[in-house]
């Protein structure tokens, strides 16, 4: 009787154990694909519009330079090699 209630807290233990490394390991990972589906290039937005921007440089995740500009109405994906782009950017 005490092997069997034991073994049952031992298999209790490693079932919680291996769930927690597989949620720690899922929080941790690099995401490996690009935020940036797709850009604007269109008609340029005025700088006071936008609430934030958030450069990421290429690397192993994406092979582009991503650009994610915060506006009000929501984030976008900005084409880096748009001189307005540039100049925001670097203001």
């Amino acid at each position: 009787m005490k092997l069997t209630k034991a073994a049952f807290v031992f298999l209790t233990c490693m079932t919680l154990l291996s769930k927690t490394e597989v949620f720690a390991a899922r929080l941790f990972a690099p995401q490996l694909r690009c935020k940036c589906l797709g850009t604007y290039s269109g008609k340029p937005i005025n700088p006071k519009l936008i609430q934030n921007i958030q450069v990421i440089p290429a690397g192993a995740q994406c092979r582009n330079v991503q650009i994610i500009a915060t506006l009000k109405q929501g984030q976008t994906c900005l084409n880096h090699k748009d001189e307005w782009v540039k100049m925001i950017v670097d203001g």
